[in-house]
């Protein structure tokens, strides 16, 4: 899979709940992840235009679901989830 360009909200509510949306997207023009879950209600740019790799390995995050979730629904909500050691 290709690389994307995504930006990266995180909730101002639950500090390990995130959105992917593609890069350009305004969040404020969605209603599903904020029908799901209340705690992406209030968002905060975490950060913007990332060069995502799906392919990669991202600590605590399921990359090839989140890619997946944008592909087919235009976003992706994900919580990072602590490395076991």
């Amino acid at each position: 899979m290709n690389q994307m360009s995504v930006d990266l909200y995180q909730s101002a509510t639950d500090p390990e709940k995130f959105l992917a949306l593609p890069a350009g997207t305004d969040p404020d023009e969605l209603m599903g992840p904020m029908t799901f879950d209340r705690d992406y209600a209030q968002i905060r740019r975490y950060r913007e235009a990332f060069r995502f790799d799906p392919s990669q390995a991202y600590a605590g995050v399921n990359a090839a679901k989140i890619a997946a979730d944008i592909l087919t629904v235009k976003w992706a909500t994900y919580r990072r989830e602590p490395s076991s050691s």
